[in-house]
């Protein structure tokens, strides 16, 4: 037994535990070091992930033109959808008939995704009655069924636009991040990230020393030598 490793180790355990105690405490506005931390990168995240004004800008240039109907499998859903697509859609029982240009029926759905992205949750109740989430699950959904539609039709590049912008970079993080307010990575953040790597750490050397201390070790097993 080394006892000043253990010395060491034990030590090291302790303070960590000790750490662990004030972080469960709710002494970061309000909430425990987790909950806190979370947030903060919750909201860097969607600081990063705003890209909606590049993505209707060519969207813009879109000037094809769709005619195709979707299914959105119940009544309801299907007058909620109509309504998002304003004068470019007409609801027949589950069904959303489509007509228009894509490039402008997508500026909607980008438009309805800026104000999603920054919570302004009385812009849906105004517009459209329902709130900002639902509205943006919608056209998620229904989206994608135009994407697939086009697929079908051999339409390849903008049903792949569809999918990997407007739906991936731009509706899928305003429904996402709903809620949440955009930070841009700051000295708190980046306080966090060299915390994690040492708390990490930390708690590595711990184990290691009262293992040193102890006796107990992990060796390579010693190859067997052929007769």
């Amino acid at each position: 037994m080394n006892k000043k490793a253990l010395g060491v180790g034990m030590v090291l355990v302790l303070s960590f535990l000790a750490v662990l105690a004030v972080m469960l405490n709710p002494l970061f506005d309000g909430k425990n070091f987790v909950a806190y931390a979370d947030d903060r990168f919750s909201a860097y995240a969607k600081h990063s992930s705003y890209f909606i004004p590049e993505i209707k800008s060519r969207a813009e240039k879109l000037h094809s033109a769709i005619s195709l109907e979707i299914d959105m499998k119940d009544v309801e859903s299907a007058r909620k959808t109509a309504m998002l697509y304003a004068n470019f859609a007409e609801q027949k029982g589950s069904k959303v008939f489509i007509n228009g240009k894509l490039g402008e029926i997508l500026v909607l759905a980008l438009n309805d995704a800026d104000r999603g992205y920054y919570n302004d949750e009385s812009y849906f109740k105004e517009k459209y009655g329902m709130s900002a989430k639902e509205a943006l699950y919608l056209w998620h959904t229904s989206l994608s069924a135009i994407a697939k539609k086009l697929e079908q039709e051999g339409r390849f590049e903008e049903s792949l636009f569809i999918k990997t912008q407007v739906l991936t970079r731009g509706v899928e993080p305003a429904y996402n991040f709903y809620g949440i307010d955009a930070k841009p990575m700051d000295a708190i953040g980046g306080t966090l990230l060299v915390f994690y790597v040492v708390y990490t750490l930390w708690w590595g050397f711990a184990v290691y020393f009262v293992f040193e201390g102890l006796g107990i070790s992990v060796k390579k097993a010693e190859s067997k030598k052929e007769v």
